[in-house]
């Protein structure tokens, strides 16, 4: 039986301008960078960028001066960078998605332990943000994972990943491929389903079970939104909340279901270099940006979850977030070493199957 909390499976988001203002610059040459109060962080762009920067990086610079040169790219490039400028960091504080955040944590001496004693904060953040990366990272934010379904098209109501085996779902089903980031969950969590606990075989042969129900193998969230929006699919297994929220919201009939098991987390989380040469300043910024102020700010302008435990979100916020203990506890690196094995047999014995 799947747990909200004790679920044991693998793996796994978001113009440079007004210098001055907003604390933002490029180009700083490292002998420099290590004498200022400067960052080199990385970021998602879109609606994320423009929040985050708004709720914690300025108000970090307008309090200490501090300057930040935002890196772009993805989670993979970032861990790489510090890999290779392991003595050196190039990037002060890498802002890591799962699963390539489970990775770094696994790396001998990159990315120091974080504690209370460096990082006050700490002690307030819900310990799934925390223990899950075995106290070398935090989380700041996150997604829950759950169920999107048309109300007009779908004849039962669904509650639970199980649901989704169901015959009166024939054709009707869309699940995340490899690129959509929740296909490791949703393979582990067929898995528990099919009494096989963390043997992700079991997860991949249930899913077999599941290939009548499916329409489509997605790779983006804006594929999941014309799909759903236009009625060539009436579920959405594996979506996130707050794009399921976005086409409620713009007129979708649609209902969105934190499954009774409990849902999966996407998490941006910090990691700070071993090496790093201005840790008293990295550091202070993460307590920073983990305090109630900025995560209520955040949390209610993306509006996602936050990890600070004290935080209340406003209540229409909050009512479509799912709580901390309602996710579904993931230990990734159980069954990390299979990522590619796992890959491989969705692609050629499920998807393409």
């Amino acid at each position: 039986m799947l747990s909200k909390t004790n679920i044991s499976i693998s793996r796994r988001a978001f113009t440079l301008g007004g210098v001055a203002a907003a604390g933002i610059i490029t180009g700083f040459p490292a002998i420099v960078r290590a004498q200022s109060k400067t960052i080199v962080t990385t970021l998602f762009g879109g609606a994320y960028e423009e929040r985050y920067r708004k709720f914690v990086l300025d108000p970090f610079s307008a309090k200490t001066g501090a300057q930040f040169v935002i890196k772009y790219g993805s989670a993979d490039e970032w861990l790489n960078n510090a890999l290779i400028n392991k003595a050196n960091p190039e990037i002060d504080l890498p802002f890591l998605s799962l699963p390539v955040a489970m990775r770094a944590i696994r790396i001998p001496g990159l990315f120091m332990e974080l504690t209370p004693k460096e990082i006050p904060t700490l002690a307030d953040i819900h310990p799934i943000f925390r223990d899950t990366y075995e106290n070398k990272a935090v989380g700041f934010n996150y997604v829950d994972y759950g169920i999107l379904y048309r109300k007009d098209m779908v004849q039962k109501e669904i509650t639970s990943w199980a649901d989704l085996w169901d015959e009166s779902l024939a054709g009707k089903v869309i699940c995340p491929g490899p690129a959509a980031g929740s296909m490791y969950e949703l393979v582990m969590i067929a898995a528990q389903i099919a009494g096989g606990g963390s043997d992700y075989t079991k997860g991949i042969d249930k899913l077999k079970e599941l290939k009548p129900n499916v329409l489509r193998w997605f790779n983006t969230a804006n594929e999941v939104d014309g799909l759903i929006q236009r009625g060539e699919a009436s579920v959405a297994a594996g979506f996130g909340g707050f794009r399921s929220y976005a086409l409620i919201d713009a007129g979708v009939p649609g209902q969105f279901v934190t499954p009774k098991e409990g849902a999966p987390m996407g998490v941006l989380s910090y990691h700070v270099p071993t090496n790093a040469k201005n840790r008293d300043l990295l550091l202070e910024f993460v307590d920073f940006a983990l305090g109630v102020e900025q995560q209520t700010q955040f949390g209610n302008a993306m509006p996602t979850g936050v990890t600070n435990s004290k935080v209340v979100l406003d209540q229409k916020v909050a009512s479509r977030i799912a709580p901390a203990d309602k996710l579904l506890r993931i230990d990734w690196g159980a069954v990390q070493k299979n990522f590619t094995e796992i890959t491989r047999r969705m692609q050629s014995e499920v998807i393409s199957g």
